[in-house]
């Protein structure tokens, strides 16, 4: 898993979906709701009346985002006829988030025992820990597609689209919505 995020080539081992990949996005779920649910609570914000609940619809809000970044992804590939190349680079999307599971399940659980002080600092370091691992696999994604022939106009759409997007609107919501 390690090798196959910081190679420069895409993952060879190419067999779908197995138990094992849907257990590490499982835990890249709970791992990434459970972080989530952490800063909510330490800036005192509650979206629904228990845990439990809030837990289970910050992993559905998950869970569909990257189903629809998966749909959007396949489709965006029929539409530009680069079927191969599109479900190579889920591959790699899914492999990026079983790597991340592998390194939030410790971090979630370093979080919900730290201190009160340390808390805010733990949580610092872990979002740009994830940020620099998500730049870094944007910018590998870029070269990898590029040496592979694909469009520099296609991979701009793309990032623009799928990539920045989405960021800028949950952060644009975060900020309106839950004064962050």
């Amino acid at each position: 898993m390690f090798r196959e995020v910081f190679t420069v080539t895409l993952s060879e081992d190419d067999n779908g979906i197995n138990p094992a990949s849907i257990a590490m996005f499982v835990v890249f779920i709970c791992s990434t709701a459970l972080l989530v649910l952490q800063v909510l609570h330490i800036k005192n914000m509650k979206l629904f009346p228990t845990t439990g609940k809030e837990f289970l619809m910050i992993s559905l809000f998950l869970f569909l985002f990257y189903m629809a970044k998966t749909i959007l992804v396949f489709f965006s590939g029929f539409v530009f006829e680069q079927q191969q190349r599109a479900w190579e680079y889920l591959t790699e999307i899914y492999v990026y988030t079983h790597f991340l599971g592998m390194v939030l399940l410790p971090a979630a659980l370093i979080v919900t025992y730290a201190t009160a002080i340390n808390d805010i600092k733990v949580l610092e370091g872990i979002f740009i820990g994830i940020g620099i691992l998500y730049a870094y696999r944007t910018i590998k994604m870029f070269i990898l597609m590029t040496n592979k022939g694909l469009s520099m106009m296609y991979l701009f759409l793309y990032i623009c689209a799928l990539e920045i997007l989405p960021c800028a609107l949950l952060i644009k919501y975060a900020e309106m919505s839950l004064k962050i």
